[in-house]
């Protein structure tokens, strides 16, 4: 199932998935390795991998920039919409996709409340709801 989804409403939810991942924190792993995401997709681009510790503790991949890390992440989510993940798909609540992403219960809670939703909607479901008032500021 591919599903359209606009470029602000990625941007949401990348800022949100970043925000629930510690991104931005000094001294948090996902911002010492300009990984948004604490994304272990892409594995050792050149930079090497750094261990994550905690729940679903993995290798997570350094990247060269924010902006490389940034763009990672929109991939992966891009890839959700158009059906072409192996492990997530858009018909999957923010709940479910959290705990597949993180094992952490409160990651799809605290993506949920980024995005002004129901932890239980649907990523098809958020990108079929009307575009609110920040989206429209933001496009």
């Amino acid at each position: 199932m591919q599903i359209q989804v606009s470029d602000a409403l990625l941007q949401r939810i990348v800022k949100a998935v970043a925000n629930a991942e510690g991104f931005g924190r000094p001294g948090d792993l996902p911002t010492r390795c300009h990984n948004p995401g604490d994304l272990t997709d892409d594995g050792d681009v050149g930079f090497g991998t750094a261990r994550s510790t905690g729940i679903g503790a993995a290798d997570i991949t350094i990247y060269a920039t924010d902006d490389d890390g940034w763009e990672a992440l929109r991939r992966k989510f891009r890839r959700i919409f158009a059906g072409q993940s192996h492990v997530y798909n858009a018909s999957m609540s923010i709940e479910r996709i959290g705990m597949l992403y993180s094992k952490d219960p409160d990651w799809g809670i605290n993506v949920a409340r980024d995005l002004g939703v129901s932890a239980d909607m649907s990523l098809a479901q958020l990108a079929a709801t009307p575009v609110g008032p920040s989206e429209q500021a933001n496009a």
